[in-house]
């Protein structure tokens, strides 16, 4: 009997579930079924993030020549963060995120097939372990990302005397995130605004870097179902082999005798067991490509995004480390690390989709077709065609998301940061 089980139950899973409730970005009611209901606490994350892109424009208008050229910088790199975290905060208000994970978690997940036989265990198991130390990695940089990101302007300001009941009017206070507000100015309500930045902060670095660990072990149950036909087109029937003895003449009273092996066609039995196996590979190739492109389709919009806070922001991240103020490395530090692990891993995660992909074109070619009834042959004429286009996950269908792109943007991140630099000087 087979066994069902829940995907659920994996921690790994857990844990980005656990991580996306806090900030609204889990779509529970689709996972279990339930009607499509957009949650309030999800309304609430989408509309402070524009509130707070507002305030920044505001404070960028109001004091762009009252401040100094590393703080516009900041405000800069929080506004890319703040338009990247609208976008993903309003991602779960869209009832096809529901329906996509719905089917990642209840159909495609690597997990409904453990107990199916054949390599479908093996391969789940590399799947979830690479899963599950992928997910506590990443989880452990997010928090830490968070966490650092406030501590130097919290601890220079409580050095300034920024929590004594008799301030001064005259210290300078900072701020993880800055930010105007008709009525509202954060040196006045310093408290207030430190723990709404500390907020912030948090729901930013889950929402994106968690949404982007979801998409990575999407990928990487893709990766497990591309290793699984791999191995169903190499271990596929081979035609039985026939010894024949023969005679070798060469003129000589001892003729030489040679043991000749020939493959012998499949017989109409075979043929029958080969139809049904040609045909759960292109049910199992039609299962991953429909689901790739599902994924590509909805999430290509936010690579997209992705990419682009990658170009902009990366350039300016490195301009704030190196700006060699006290704090600087702490603060910019751990957040320049995650941007770039997130950019390398998202492109290399992908980049094995298409390269595992590109493989099947071998595996099914080197089937012996040739031994097979036309019929048959014809339908693998029709897998060949269809395993010739390599799965890729676009961004918005401009980009392939891959290593190529990610050089592209690293290589154009470093000039921008070039002339940022010379503009400083």
């Amino acid at each position: 009997m087979k066994r069902k089980l829940d995907p659920m139950s994996l921690n790994h899973l857990r844990w980005v579930r656990m991580a996306l409730k806090t900030v609204g970005g889990w779509p529970g009611h689709a996972i279990d079924g339930r009607p499509h209901k957009v949650l309030c606490f999800t309304l609430f994350v989408a509309i402070e993030c524009a509130l707070v892109i507002v305030g920044e424009i505001l404070f960028i208008i109001n004091r762009f020549h009252v401040v100094s050229f590393f703080i516009l910088g900041d405000v800069y790199i929080s506004m890319a963060l703040s338009f990247v975290l609208l976008v993903r905060a309003s991602i779960p208000i869209f009832e096809r995120y529901g329906i996509i994970m719905r089917e990642f978690i209840r159909h495609f997940h690597l997990i409904h097939f453990k107990y199916t036989g054949g390599h479908w265990e093996i391969i789940f198991e590399k799947i979830n372990k690479l899963s599950h130390y992928f997910a506590l990695f990443n989880i452990t940089l997010t928090a830490i990302t968070a966490i650092s990101f406030n501590i130097p302007p919290l601890y220079n300001s409580y050095t300034r005397g920024a929590f004594k009941k008799n301030r001064s009017e005259n210290i300078t206070l900072q701020f993880s995130v800055h930010y105007d507000w008709p009525g509202f100015e954060q040196e006045k309500h310093f408290i207030v605004a430190s723990i709404l930045n500390f907020w912030l902060s948090y729901a930013c670095a889950f929402i994106i870097c968690i949404m982007d660990l979801l998409l990575c072990l999407m990928v990487f149950q893709i990766i497990g179902h591309i290793q699984v036909l791999k191995h169903s087109l190499r271990n596929f029937p081979k035609p039985q082999i026939q010894t024949n003895l023969q005679e070798l003449s060469t003129g000589e009273m001892n003729e030489t005798r040679i043991l000749i092996e020939v493959m012998q066609p499949f017989s109409g039995e075979e043929n029958e067991c080969i139809e049904n196996k040609i045909k759960e590979c292109v049910d199992h190739h039609l299962f991953i490509v429909s689901f790739a492109e599902d994924m590509s389709q909805f999430f290509g919009p936010l690579l997209a995004v992705n990419y682009s806070y990658h170009l902009f922001g990366l350039s300016l991240l490195l301009v704030e480390c190196m700006q060699g103020e006290e704090g600087a490395y702490t603060r910019y530090g751990p957040l320049t690390l995650i941007t770039i692990a997130q950019l390398m891993l998202l492109s290399i995660t992908f980049e094995i989709v298409a390269s595992e992909s590109e493989k099947l074109i071998n595996e099914v070619y080197y089937v012996p077709w040739e031994y097979m009834s036309v019929s048959n042959q014809k339908s693998m004429c029709i897998l060949l065609g269809r395993v010739q286009r390599p799965i890729h996950v676009t961004a918005m269908g401009m980009a392939d998301v891959g290593v190529q792109t990610m050089g592209q943007i690293l290589k154009t991140t470093l000039s921008y940061y070039a002339f940022l630099r010379t503009l400083n000087n």
